[in-house]
């Protein structure tokens, strides 16, 4: 006959069982109590072996990402010692279960890209434009700092952009100033260093650069 070992207390009006007994039932009364709550199959040595779940019986429900109800082939539950912490005297079980997985549909295989002809990365490169400095968006300190690295016509465009918005006066009154270091500039890439050296010290050919105090 098949014993089980019990897992919770239970009595009735002729027997008795505690935690821990391994009692002997008939086959019946072993596939009715061996249900990983209340006791499980014992193995000849005493050891708790886990009871399988009888068709129909306490037979887990498992649930998919998308809700679908999976298929159990097998399930089993047998007794556990109790997580870090949760030893509080109740006896603990846990559910091995193996399900049958759905096999995704067959999907057509993507066709591959097209390669790219040798000027397509070039035309994307000249369709991405950098958005217009707007001189409204920021402070003086930073408005000036931004004329401090840009050309005549950049310049101009900035200086005409703040007259017409906050036209501030910290900005306008260094106009003539930021065109004049923007123009320097514009002759430092045009015809080298030595000619707008000259040129920011007004083409004098100075023994010393010009000083400015922004």
């Amino acid at each position: 006959m098949p014993r089980i070992r019990v897992l919770e207390a239970v009595a009735g009006a002729d027997f008795s069982w505690a935690p821990g007994d391994v009692v002997e039932v008939s086959e019946e009364a072993a596939a009715s109590w061996a249900d990983g709550h209340r006791a499980v199959l014992a193995d000849d040595d005493g050891g708790g072996s886990p009871a399988r779940a009888a068709d129909g019986e306490r037979i887990p429900l498992v649930v998919g990402e998308d809700g679908q109800e999976l298929e159990v082939v097998d399930a089993a539950v047998e007794a556990c010692d109790p997580p870090d912490g949760e030893d509080d005297g109740l006896s603990w079980s846990r559910w091995s279960v193996t399900v049958r997985l759905p096999v995704p549909p067959a999907s057509d295989p993507e066709e591959p890209a097209d390669p790219a002809e040798p000027g397509d990365a070039d035309d994307q490169e000249a369709e991405v434009e950098t958005p217009l400095f707007d001189p409204s968006e920021h402070s003086n300190r930073e408005v000036l700092a931004y004329l401090d690295g840009v050309g005549e016509r950049e310049a101009l465009r900035v200086l005409d952009a703040e007259a017409a918005g906050q036209d501030r006066a910290g900005i306008a009154k260094q106009r003539e100033q930021v065109l004049e270091a923007a123009r320097a500039r514009d002759a430092a890439a045009g015809g080298g260093r030595a000619t707008a050296a000259d040129y920011s010290r007004g083409g004098g050919r100075a023994d010393a650069p010009e000083t400015r105090d922004w």
